[in-house]
Order: structure tokens, then sequence, then C-alpha cells
């Protein structure tokens, strides 16, 4: 348990490297399948309409959201994922579940490590999630992903960075990735550096039980220390 120096109970961060640190409790789905090939340009798009929420999405440079293939390198491919925009049978259901999501993605193909897109909420949210490929050349295996939360004001929360190392001849390998907090206070999330594939972002809004618990206990370490100084005061009235 932590206290910052006014005594309220500080924020606490978390990695998250598996579906269930969101999928235990109550969570919101983007599958980017409603999207084709958008290009995303110098405006935000929409693209919580899927949750009935508005998340706005930015990328600098250029990324594709409802992408259909991604060349990863030694990293493998992403792609043949069924495609609900462009059925090839006549029947809307032709997505195929694979290891990292199915139907489109949000592909980003940055020349430089330097490029980054987001979301921003409108509602902050406590944890955030998503899986993630990323391309690696070929006889090498330190590339870097880097997730940001991001606070009201765009200053950053908590940062980390992982490296995504997966089988060469591989078809949608990937991990999933992402940043938890003790409380609903990630009004933004960033990921950068190089060529990134993801799929499937997973949202939620309140924390996990733990938290809370965390929370309770704070608020009664403050709610027991001010007993005593209330106690203390009305023994020495006078006491400096």
């Amino acid at each position: 348990l932590a206290l910052s120096a006014s005594g309220a109970l500080a924020q606490t961060y978390n990695q998250i490297t598996t579906t269930d640190a969101i999928t235990s409790q109550a969570f919101s789905l983007i599958t980017f399948n409603t999207f084709d090939e958008l290009i995303s340009g110098t405006s935000p798009i929409d693209v919580g309409a899927e949750i009935g929420q508005s998340i706005l999405f930015t990328s600098v440079p250029v990324t594709r959201i409802g992408a259909t293939n991604q060349d990863l390198g030694d990293n493998g491919l992403w792609g043949a994922r069924g495609d609900i925009a462009r059925p090839s049978n006549g029947n809307e259901n032709t997505l195929v579940s694979t290891p990292t999501g199915d139907g489109n993605f949000v592909a980003s193909s940055f020349i430089t490590n330097r490029g980054e897109f987001g979301f921003s909420f409108a509602t902050p949210v406590s944890s955030v999630g998503a899986f993630f490929n990323q391309f690696q050349q070929p006889g090498t295996s330190n590339n870097m992903l880097d997730l940001l939360a991001y606070d009201a004001s765009g200053n950053v929360l908590q940062s980390y960075r992982f490296t995504i190392d997966t089988d060469p001849d591989g078809y949608n390998e990937g991990r999933f990735l992402g940043i938890q907090s003790s409380s609903a206070n990630i009004y933004g999330f960033g990921v950068a550096n190089g060529t990134i594939a993801m799929d499937n972002l997973m949202i939620t809004a309140i924390p996990e039980p733990s938290s809370y618990a965390l929370l309770a206990i704070g608020a009664l370490i403050l709610g027991a220390a001010g007993r005593r100084r209330r106690i203390q005061d009305r023994r020495f009235p006078f006491q400096t």
C-alpha cells in the first residue's frame, strides 16, 4: 500500500500480459471488423461505435484501420482472418478465429521507430489491452514495442516496453499486452515503435476487486490516523 506525500492513496500500475486481467471483469471489445482498409489522416477517427462510446483514433504517421494483411518479417504474417466487409460467399459471417483475434485489424507501417498511434477515451478506463505483433528484421530478436497510458492532459501516467518474438513462418501469432491502473484514470492509450499489427482492443472502466481492497485499506488507515489526532487534541488541547 502506497500513500502520497499528501496522505492520499497513490495510483499503482501493472503491465498486462494475458487476457484474463481484463476478461475476468466486465469489459468492452473493439474488433475493427467494420472498417475496411481505412487510411488514417490528420483528423481523429471515432472507432468506438461498436461499443457505443466515443473513442478517437489518431496516428503519426498514417495507419490502416481495418487492415486485412501485414508482413511482420521474422515474426511471420497476419492475414486470412475473414472479412465481414467483403464476404466471399454471400454470407456476412466469414470471420476466421485466430490466436490474436478475427477479421480486420489495425496495422501501421512506420518507416522509423518514432511513429505512434493511439486511442483517446471520452470516459476514462482502468485497464486497456490488445493483441499485438511487430515487424522484426531477419536474424534479429530485439524489436521493441512501447505502450503508454495518458491522463486527461496528455501526460504519461505509465509506460512499458515489450519484445515480441514469434515464428518466422507463423500466421497470426502475437501477444496480448496492456496497462492496468488501480483506478479509472486512463484517458489515452498509445502504441509506439516500428511496424505494428493490433487487434481486439479491450477496455474496462472499473478497477479489479483487489484494487478496491487497497482503496478500502487506505481509507481505513487514513481514518484511524484522523481519529488518533482528534483523541490527542481532546486530551492535550494546548499542545503544539
